[in-house]
């Protein structure tokens, strides 16, 4: 309180009061807002704060536009440059002040610091006129006394910036001190009708700031100087000559400040400033949750559904003159409590409780998401008939697209954080994870069917049906039930087509909705434990695209027409899916030992439990369309491994793309893939759209596929190199088949992607990324081949024959084509050519894929010797290596020293004191193993003196026997290689044309091309 009374000023006081004032100055000390006699002020419409002993007019940051050099830089808008001075200069976080006091009034039994805040909210709810609050800044000395116009705007507009931060700050933690339960906290206040009119007037008071800030923050516009008429020139012998100002037009400022005419402001000027001040003003503390609940009841899709159903046409104006009735039919509020909603349950916004630490949890979290997320699903279901609260909507509005998110888009995402944090709470209660979410979205379903009634038949239709789940405990089966609304795909064949959620809004149009519907499906499925149940919810969101061009009724019923058709949502529902799939564990095969856990690992049943207490899915034929079932039964059976979700989606986007002419014999040859049975309607809808859209989508797949590839290599990799090393036994043969088993299936990826890689992206990105990906299978390959050198007889397993197998019949020719794709690649859209950087890192990929391939082949080779040397029959790795014998070039040491020497760049001859010196030295790097009889490589220096030229020292060019051939000097692949590995590369490399960038010295390094038409 002694805090609060340094930045507020006192009004008139009731002697109680005084006197407590004047104690607490005596114990504390000074500095306090003592009355003297006679400075009673009079509690009308003053302006309750003290805005000069927490605002500083002195600049905190520089302004202009120069850099240390002195030269021009991009500076940001000048908006946003303004606000930043701004919130710079606010010395006192009165925000936080205020919240912290409101917190700790309930640790006062006397109740002097909650009235202090109640007379505060009661002052500043009165003095709502936003003029009142930048008066002082008109009257600053410091201000006024700067003669410059130009700054003395500035400084003022940077000034008025930081007042309306602060009250807007101060309105909005105010506005969540107010007790709905109480109509009047303060007896001694008579001038306030209800609690309605006081929440009514402070959030007012906080859009007028928000404007005016706004406005202050578009009116100043950047604007390029006049240039000044250029002076006649001088003669060049004048000596003396001034450059000053040819040097200020050059060096000087480039932007100048002024003030733009209101019709000038860009609207999209004005919404980008909006958001700023949005950012700002959301890192203000949270709203409590006695706040928000009782908001969202009194004045949200409840009450204004309640509303009109009791609303008669006789006071239709009496009700609409209330402030009740105001805030219910107030959009911007509603935005207000949903935007805070969700900065509560994200954890985005600072929590204060009394008697602890700041913190971004909620006191009782699971209480704040039970309350909170029924009341969200209610406002989103109620919003989504509002055409103007939609992403539709959203997305025709030019100046707000990107800056704003709808209505129903903000209040499902807020459900989608209460899900997930009831989804991932570690608190001990009775309830586990699944019942508590299942819980909280059946109550949500019964609020929603309130607050919209025309949705009440499609939940009933839903929540009638019967849901199975394999294995799985009844807890979460239940959850799963209360899912199917959401997402779900033609439960009943017999029955009418009924839409979920998700479809419905798929063919609505509205995308944002179904991307935080994705988002929600992710968030729930965290509270199951059964991978299968988690298999079967992503199956359904890829199927559910099929039923967007049915006729059916939807959950909702909406009717928005089909809207744009441009765009989708297809790479935020296949990235759920990979998740809910365990990206490329769920496609690998894992192999068990004999009796585990007792189970029958020959039948089905017996199978899928054994996957399921592994976490992995169960991999269902059946959850998929029919005709893929021969197909995937067909792959099943041949032990190859597992038909995932993944495996799914390449074949899909391969079929869908097609395959260039020389991948048509290895695809013809190698499966019989064709759209009938392998594609899916998602991959389709894509294709459907525009043809900017469908490619980025295309990418953002290709990009997750990849990732996928490389996340089941890392793991293969991580067992190879850390794990197998160090065990033995059984332990070693079940950790060296479960790394043959993830190789099979990164395998099978690669092999299904690489067709229609040329026709992901342009500049041969993806293809690049897929032969990165297959040398990296090679080497952890060639050193799990190694490792078989301390149990060969479990080389003979069956994992181990089926990936050598589809390496040498299936990927090897899908990498050969892959190569020479890559090696053709030439242009890319627009007749434009790839960079030389771009060409250089496909060169280097692929030299370093075929070094791990000759590495492999020894690696086998190796082995091939061990299993002979134990008595082990082992002719059939001879099927699987290849060894290169047919290069017709040798390379050598010497001639490579020669080429540098004869390439090495001559300085030029400089003229010094009359006496012309050149020196031209070797290239410094490592220097060549020499033999024994030879001498060391001194640097050739020249001196040339006049027109006489005198070599220091000479070569020794040497007889024949010098170049001839010897086994150490000749230069192999491999040792040409080995300094291109993978930190030569770039990690980050996407499919938005990004290339390498290999650092290359051209003293210590040598390029060395090999011909292809030779090999």
């Amino acid at each position: 309180l002694s805090q609060l009374e340094r930045y507020v000023t006192t009004p008139q006081e009731d002697s109680r009061d005084r006197e407590a004032r004047r104690q607490r100055a005596i114990n504390i000390g000074s500095q306090l807002s003592q009355m003297e006699t006679g400075e009673n002020r009079d509690d009308g419409i003053s302006m309750p704060f003290r805005f000069e002993a927490c605002i500083s007019t002195r600049p905190i940051n520089r302004m202009d536009n120069k850099s240390k050099g002195g030269k021009p830089k991009k500076s940001s808008p000048v908006g946003q440059t303004l606000l930043e001075e701004a919130t710079g200069r606010i010395n006192e976080p009165l925000s936080h002040l205020f919240a912290s006091s409101s917190a700790a009034s309930s640790l006062d039994p006397q109740g002097e610091l909650r009235r202090c805040m109640d007379r505060i909210r009661n002052r500043m709810a009165h003095c709502n006129d936003i003029d009142s609050y930048l008066k002082w800044v008109e009257s600053c000395k410091q201000i006024v006394g700067i003669n410059d116009d130009a700054k003395r705007t500035e400084e003022m507009a940077v000034t008025k910036l930081a007042t309306l931060v602060v009250v807007a700050n101060v309105a909005d933690v105010l506005i969540g001190t107010t007790n709905f339960n109480a109509e009047n906290d303060n007896p001694q206040v008579t001038n306030y009708e209800s609690t309605d009119q006081i929440v009514e007037r402070l959030f007012n008071l906080r859009s007028d700031a928000i404007t005016r800030a706004v406005e202050i923050m578009s009116s100043f516009v950047n604007v390029k100087p006049k240039r000044e008429a250029k002076a006649p020139k001088k003669s060049k012998d004048v000596v003396g000559t001034n450059h000053d100002s040819e040097s200020k037009a050059k060096n000087g400022e480039v932007y100048q400040t002024k003030l733009a005419k209101t019709s000038d402001v860009n609207p999209a000027t004005v919404a980008r400033n909006q958001k700023l001040i949005e950012d700002v003003l959301s890192l203000c503390p949270a709203l409590p949750l006695e706040f928000i609940a009782p908001a969202f009841r009194k004045f949200g899709a409840l009450a204004s559904a309640s509303k009109k159903t009791n609303r008669n046409d006789s006071d239709d104006e009496d009700n609409l003159q209330s402030n009740f009735s105001r805030l219910i039919y107030n959009m911007p509020f509603r935005r207000f409590i949903i935007t805070k909603s969700l900065l509560l349950v994200s954890g985005a916004s600072t929590v204060i409780r009394a008697g602890s630490r700041f913190c971004s949890i909620p006191s009782n979290p699971i209480a704040a998401y039970m309350s909170l997320g029924p009341l969200l699903l209610a406002e989103f279901c109620s919003l989504c008939y509002d055409l103007e609260n939609t992403s539709i909507a959203t997305k025709n509005s030019a100046s707000q697209s990107t800056h704003y998110l709808s209505l129903t888009q903000l209040s499902l995402r807020a459900f989608s954080f209460c899900v997930h944090g009831l989804s991932t709470s570690t608190t001990n209660q009775a309830m586990s994870n699944a019942q508590r979410v299942q819980f909280m979205i059946s109550n949500a379903i019964r609020i929603a069917s309130r607050a919209a009634p025309s949705s009440k038949d499609g939940w009933d239709y839903y929540q009638s049906l019967n849901v199975q789940g394999n294995n799985a405990p009844q807890d979460e089966i239940e959850l799963k039930k209360s899912l199917t609304p959401f997402v779900s795909f033609k439960v009943d064949a017999n029955a009418p087509v009924r839409l979920c959620l998700f479809s419905e809004l798929m063919r609505s149009s509205m995308y944002g909705e179904a991307i935080e519907c994705c988002h929600l499906i992710k968030a729930a499925a965290a509270s199951f434990s059964e991978p299968s149940i988690k298999h079967h919810l992503s199956v359904m969101l890829l199927r559910c695209f099929e039923q967007i061009k049915q006729v059916g009724v939807g959950l909702l019923s909406l009717d928005h027409g089909e809207g744009n058709q441009n765009e989708s949502c297809v790479c935020y529902a296949i990235d759920t899916a990979f998740e809910l799939n365990n990206n490329l564990d769920g496609d690998t095969f894992v192999p068990f030992p004999h009796g585990f856990l007792g189970l029958d690992l020959m039948s089905k049943k017996g199978f899928q439990l054994a996957r399921s207490k592994m976490g992995l899915t169960s991999m269902c034929p059946n959850y998929w369309p029919e005709k893929h079932l021969d197909r995937l039964m067909d792959e099943f059976s041949s032990q190859l491994g597992c038909p995932g979700t993944i495996q799914q989606i390449t074949w899909a986007l391969t079929v869908q793309l097609g395959c260039s002419s020389i991948f048509s014999e290895v695809m013809n040859s190698s499966s019989p893939v064709t759209k009938r049975n392998s594609g899916l309607a998602c991959i389709r809808s894509a294709s459907k759209t525009s043809g900017s859209n469908f490619a980025k989508e295309t990418r953002s797949i290709a990009n997750m596929i990849s990732a996928s590839i490389e996340s089941g290599l890392n793991s293969a990799e991580f067992v190879t190199a850390k794990l197998i090393p160090h065990m033995s036994g059984s332990t070693l043969n079940m950790a060296q088949r479960l790394v043959m088993c993830l190789l099979m299936s990164a395998s099978k990826v690669i092999h299904a992607s690489s067709p229609s890689a040329e026709f992901v992206d342009t500049s041969g990105s993806f293809a690049s990324l897929l032969l990165k990906s297959t040398k990296k299978l090679y080497s952890i390959l060639a050193r799990l081949l190694l490792s078989f050198l301390a149990n060969p007889h479990s080389l003979e397993s069956s994992e181990t024959k089926c990936l050598l197998k589809y390496l040498a019949s299936n990927l090897m020719q899908s990498v050969a084509a892959l190569l020479y794709t890559l090696q053709e690649k030439h242009e890319t859209t627009g007749g434009k050519f790839l960079t030389e950087n771009k060409i250089e890192t496909h060169g280097k990929i692929s030299a370093l894929l075929v070094c791990e391939k000759e590495k492999l082949d020894n690696a086998f080779l190796k082995i091939g010797a061990k299993l002979k040397h134990v008595g082990v029959i082992s002719d059939w790795l001879q099927e699987y290596s290849f060894i290169s014998l047919n290069r017709d070039f040798v390379i050598k040491r010497a001639d490579i020293q020669l080429a540098k020497e004869r390439e090495a760049p001559r300085t030029k001859k400089n003229t010094v004191s009359g006496d012309k010196r050149k020196i031209n030295c070797e290239t410094s790097g490592k220097m060549m193993k020499q033999k024994k009889n030879d001498k060391a490589a001194v640097p050739v220096a020249k001196i040339v003196e006049g027109d006489e030229e005198v070599d220091d020292v000479s070569h020794d060019s040497g007889g024949d026997e010098e170049f001839e051939s010897d086994d150490n000097d000749v230069v192999s692949l491999g040792n040409l290689t080995n300094d291109m590995g993978d930190n030569d590369l770039s990690e980050g490399e996407d499919l938005d044309g990004d290339s390498f960038n290999a650092d290359s010295n051209e003293h210590s390094s040598s390029e060395i091309e090999f011909d292809s038409e030779n090999e």
